[in-house]
């Protein structure tokens, strides 16, 4: 099991930006679309995704501090500590980690098989949504193992299921045929869009108000043009963040780089995998008439619409308001702001590109994961510490939180279900 356990980690280890481009490659050759079709379609994707990664890591890391300085300024402070995607390390090494991937394996390709799901969750990284879920679970319940992996193929399998419900929308507003994206908190974002949007379309003034980039662009002009959107944006942010001049002007054209850069990094990878996905497709159509299967593919592939990073830039300093008015609520969230754009990218085909509707979508949204993250935040910091680490600092009073896994509703229910076994 040991020798299992160390296999899965350094797999996994290799980052999404490897690991996708590897099962890509497998998916093609398995599926008969051609050795060099197959590899060269993987290692584009790959190279999409990195340089996605790269424009992201690049706003992330210049809205944070800008954020986290807006909230100083302002006095806001709250108990917990945001460590966000830091819940990866849980995710990766809890001691039940190899019997959940092999396990979920397993079950989705019988679910695939018994036409339980269209989705062939071939996405192996976002896994680790489920692992993290996992983890907390483990510490739980005092460390068992079992129970653990019960509740991280619980949520596992769920997400596959929530996949069939939005990956024809994902597809059509993306223009990748044949994808799903069964991951974690932002599939779960769709399914609770759906209503909401049904409502904001009902509403007089609201409904009739074109708020896409294109109409943004339409009605101001040079103004509502993607860079310049952003290099204004960017301005308001840093002034607010009491940033000095040739602070503010360098965070403008940070998030002006990334309204231009960050849709043509999803063109490649959209380059890579289309060509791939469209090959399993017509296999599957050829060979069994009444099959659709959906490739899972990772959340980034969302991200690609202006309106996408248009809405998260305008919701970073939104949700940090948010929380420090909302009573109860122990954690800020800083490090958590890098998950809005994931989920604004699940949102907007829902909202066809309204970035005000993805907004208020968005904000509704983040409200639960504020208060489930302050819920959960004794299991969260347990996890950490039955694994040797924050120890120090645990023991002088320290609690972890996050929004990604720590305030992930289903996650929530879930941990809540199996914490009846403690």
């Amino acid at each position: 099991m040991e020798i299992l356990q160390n296999a899965v980690a350094w797999f996994l280890g290799l980052g999404s930006t490897v690991i996708v481009p590897i099962v890509l490659i497998i998916l093609g050759l398995i599926f008969r679309v051609g050795f060099a079709k197959a590899v060269r379609g993987g290692v584009t994707t790959g190279v999409g995704l990195a340089g996605l990664f790269l424009v992201v890591n690049l706003i992330i890391s210049a809205l944070q501090p800008a954020v986290q300085a807006l909230a100083t300024n302002m006095g806001i402070e709250k108990s917990y500590v945001d460590v966000n995607w830091a819940d990866a390390g849980i995710a990766w090494g809890w001691p039940g980690v190899a019997g959940l991937v092999v396990s979920i394996l397993v079950i989705n390709v019988l679910m695939v098989v018994l036409k339980l799901t269209k989705t062939l969750w071939t996405d192996v990284w976002s896994y680790w949504h489920g692992s993290a879920l996992a983890g907390f679970v483990w510490a739980l319940t005092g460390g068992n193992v079992v129970l653990g992996i019960a509740a991280g193929v619980l949520y596992l399998v769920l997400g596959s299921l929530m996949s069939d419900l939005t990956a024809k929308k994902y597809q059509e507003f993306n223009d990748m045929p044949g994808i799903g994206v069964p991951c974690g908190t932002t599939v779960q974002a769709s399914l609770f869009a759906m209503p909401v949007v049904w409502v904001l379309d009902r509403i007089p003034g609201l409904k009739d108000w074109d708020a896409s980039p294109e109409g943004i662009k339409k009605r101001f002009g040079l103004i509502g043009e993607p860079a310049i959107l952003g290099l204004i944006l960017g301005f308001i942010i840093g002034i607010a963040a009491g940033y000095n001049v040739q602070q503010w002007l360098g965070l403008g054209m940070q998030v002006a780089t990334m309204m231009v850069v960050l849709p043509r990094m999803v063109s490649i990878i959209a380059e890579g995998i289309v060509p791939i996905t469209m090959s399993i497709v017509q296999y599957m159509r050829e060979r069994f008439k009444d099959r659709e299967i959906f490739v899972a593919v990772d959340c980034a592939v969302l991200l690609g619409h202006p309106a996408v990073m248009a809405s998260s830039v305008i919701l970073f300093p939104l949700c940090v308001l948010l929380a420090a008015v909302l009573p109860g609520v122990q954690m800020l969230p800083i490090a958590s702001l890098a998950v809005i754009p994931f989920w604004a990218g699940a949102v907007v085909p829902y909202t066809k590109g309204n970035v005000i509707k993805t907004v208020i979508v968005i904000l509704l949204y983040s409200i639960p994961f504020m208060y489930f993250s302050t819920l959960t935040v004794d299991s969260h910091t347990a996890a950490f510490e039955m694994m040797g680490q924050y120890g120090e600092q645990i023991s002088q009073g320290l609690k972890l939180a996050s929004w990604d896994m720590g305030g992930d509703i289903l996650g929530f229910f879930i941990q809540r279900l199996f914490g009846l076994f403690s």
